[in-house]
């Protein structure tokens, strides 16, 4: 078991939704109490528990805990009371955030991320199905449990489009278009109900949001540049 405390009500409050609603998988942390006015989660231990970055994966693993998400997940939007906001929220929270930091010598980096934006609450708003989303499913937010299934953790869900959460994978260790393809179409195959063509559209419009850190930090390597160029 371990005992996770943040200093906002609301996040946990959203965690601990999406934690009980994944409750049928043993792809995502499992959930054992919470106390969201508190900000604290009980949560069952992983093991070994070893973080998927900077290891290597297969996409047949991905795919595995991207089907488990969709198919584990609640049939039925939230209702009144829920905690869980729709992706859109959660777009805007992630650009607002590359935003500021930008800064004002940053004119390029936020007239491109403003128009990555637009792209993004247009994907959000158009999504032609809807599920749970964990939002933040990066190889840093996945450890390899027994047998070597990924578990997903630390999820900042909310309720639209579940194609977002394949992004930052099919954009790993990529940067070429014909790569992004391959790579789409490869998940598309795995899972069932995954779109390839709006997951492309997706890594074209979150491609500057992921460069953004690499970008400030003045990289101009291959990977950096595809990225920051995939919003055209």
């Amino acid at each position: 078991m371990w005992l996770k405390v943040t200093p906002d009500p609301q996040v946990a409050a959203e965690e601990a939704e999406a934690l009980a609603g994944w409750e049928r998988t043993a792809s995502v942390a499992g959930l054992l109490a919470a106390d969201p006015g508190a900000g604290a989660l009980l949560l069952d231990g992983v093991e070994p528990g070893t973080p998927v970055r900077g290891q290597e994966w297969g996409p047949a693993q991905v795919a595995a805990l991207l089907r488990e998400l969709r198919e584990s997940g609640p049939d039925q939007a939230p209702g009144e009371g829920s905690a869980l906001r729709p992706l859109a929220h959660r777009v805007g929270l992630l650009f607002g955030l590359a935003l500021r930091r930008a800064g004002p010598d940053g004119p390029d980096a936020e007239i491109r991320l403003r128009r990555a934006r637009a792209q993004a609450l247009e994907l959000a708003a158009s999504a032609p199905g809807t599920g749970l989303v964990h939002g933040d499913l990066h190889a840093a937010n996945v450890l390899r449990g027994p047998g070597g299934r990924l578990v997903a953790i630390d999820p900042r869900p909310a309720w639209g489009d579940p194609d977002f959460d394949a992004v930052d994978w099919a954009l790993e260790g990529v940067s070429t278009p014909e790569a992004l393809r391959e790579r789409t179409a490869l998940l598309a195959g795995l899972v069932p109900g995954l779109d390839a063509d709006r997951v492309h559209a997706w890594a074209h419009a979150l491609g500057a949001l992921l460069a953004a850190p690499a970008a400030r930090a003045g990289h101009d390597d291959a990977r950096t540049r595809f990225l920051l160029g995939l919003g055209g």
